[in-house]
């Protein structure tokens, strides 16, 4: 079997990416007129707070969202597609209780003298933010069980959907509260979040009216204690919460180190941005891969089930993409600084040097992440983890090398070399696990 690029794959991949590029196409359209109603702070305490976010949803579902997909029954699948709704449901009421704990400690004067405070994150508004963490965990946690759903079944048009119902939502709301920031002074640090929470709303009810019917064939059960059923069949997955979860919590914990570290001790106007640079360029690249790598999920898996070659036409895939990302990223490294200051104003001058910085990563990882699907239909999730480690380190002595000189520039640029470094190693190790797979189904004598 030929894996793509076919008139199946085309026709998939248009689908999503065509859902994709209109929810985004939104997005950033809005942001023209978004960045004139919010500051550079603004926007750096918000993505401070989604660093967060992006942290703990993976722990909300521990990854079996991806077992959906390889599930050898349609009964199974929905099994765990179950499970995986209760653990995110508890997971967003543990936070509750966490954020709660958290305010009152902090309203204690136990944590008087934490960098927190000299960040400027001790008034009241601030605090009152991680309020929305469990909400905006619950939500894309059941977006992403019900999306793996659609994935499936093949129900790409129920995904793009989603996401572009996703998209209008929260542009809708974030205009809104834009317009009513200069009457309600506290929503220009709510403003931005809460229309993200409320656009994911939208999205949640869309994903469910699309995945409910493929839930059905699930045996009912209580939603607590899991019975021996359920327990046998998330120890049958175990490889997804032992190594896929930590991969992915350690990837995405270090990719959002800058904010969570470095936002202790600069300015929120110098990382709004560097979050600024980040959505314009990291966005993009991960609708292309996360597009990408859900089609070839489902026909990779069903190839490597039936014991079927991979095909060629992956390494035919990475040439032309590479090639458009490097093509793409030249042309953004010297126009980004005038076509970023024209499009937003003046505030946002500076932005162009972190495009810069950020552009080798992204040209990497739009491919390496599109090949992701690799490490868990042959099971090799572990050497994943290791890299993923490895990232963290090296992201770790970046960043700590710009803290001890106070120059958040140096920082990011070493951040994002390091991060790019990383991705190449990662990408060839799933290329060469694809040769070998081939060769293994058919030996060179």
């Amino acid at each position: 079997m030929r894996l793509p690029l076919r008139s199946r794959f085309v026709k998939d991949s248009g689908t999503l990416l065509s859902g994709s590029v209109v929810a985004q196409g939104i997005a950033f359209a809005a942001y023209v007129v978004l960045l004139r109603f919010f500051t550079p702070a603004d926007f750096g305490l918000c993505n401070v707070l989604f660093s967060y976010l992006e942290v703990l949803i993976i722990l909300s579902t521990c990854k079996y969202e991806l077992s959906i997909v390889v599930a050898p029954s349609d009964r199974e699948a929905a099994h765990i597609a179950r499970l995986t709704l209760r653990l995110n449901t508890l997971v967003s009421l543990l936070l509750l209780f966490l954020a709660l704990l958290g305010f009152v400690l902090l309203h204690s004067g136990l944590w008087a003298n934490n960098p927190l405070s000299r960040s400027g994150a001790d008034t009241l508004q601030s605090q009152l933010l991680i309020f929305l963490l469990p909400l905006l965990v619950f939500f894309n946690g059941t977006i992403r069980v019900y999306s793996s759903l659609c994935n499936r079944y093949k129900r790409y048009k129920s995904v793009a959907s989603g996401e572009v119902a996703t998209s209008v939502g929260t542009v809708l709301f974030r205009f809104l509260f834009g317009l009513l920031a200069p009457l309600m002074q506290f929503l220009h640090s709510f403003g931005l979040p809460l229309g993200t929470l409320l656009g994911k709303m939208v999205g949640h009810y869309c994903y469910r009216r699309a995945a409910a019917g493929y839930l059905q064939s699930a045996p009912p059960a209580k939603f607590f204690p899991l019975s021996h059923s359920d327990r046998s069949l998330l120890a049958q997955n175990r490889n997804f919460p032992l190594y896929v979860m930590p991969k992915e919590f350690v990837s995405s914990f270090s990719a959002n180190l800058p904010f969570m570290w470095l936002g202790l001790y600069f300015d929120k106007p110098i990382i709004g941005l560097f979050s600024l640079a980040i959505t314009f360029t990291m966005r993009p690249a991960n609708i292309l891969s996360t597009t990408f790598e859900k089609v070839f999920y489902a026909e990779a898996a069903q190839a490597v089930a039936r014991r079927q070659r991979l095909g060629s036409d992956i390494g035919r895939f990475v040439v032309l993409l590479g090639s458009a990302a490097i093509v793409v990223s030249a042309l953004l490294f010297f126009f980004a600084e005038p076509l970023f200051t024209f499009l937003f104003g003046s505030q946002w001058v500076g932005t162009g040097y972190y495009v810069r910085c950020i552009l080798p990563w992204v040209a990497v990882l739009v491919v390496t992440n599109s090949l992701t699907f690799v490490a868990n239909i042959f099971g090799t999730q572990r050497v994943d983890f290791i890299l993923q480690l490895v990232q963290l380190v090296l992201r770790v002595v970046a960043l700590w090398i710009g803290l001890s000189r106070s120059d958040f520039r140096l920082a990011v640029l070493l951040f994002c070399m390091a991060s790019a470094a990383v991705q190449v190693v990662q990408l060839c190790w799933y290329l060469y696990q694809t040769h070998r797979y081939n060769r293994r189904l058919n030996p060179i004598p």
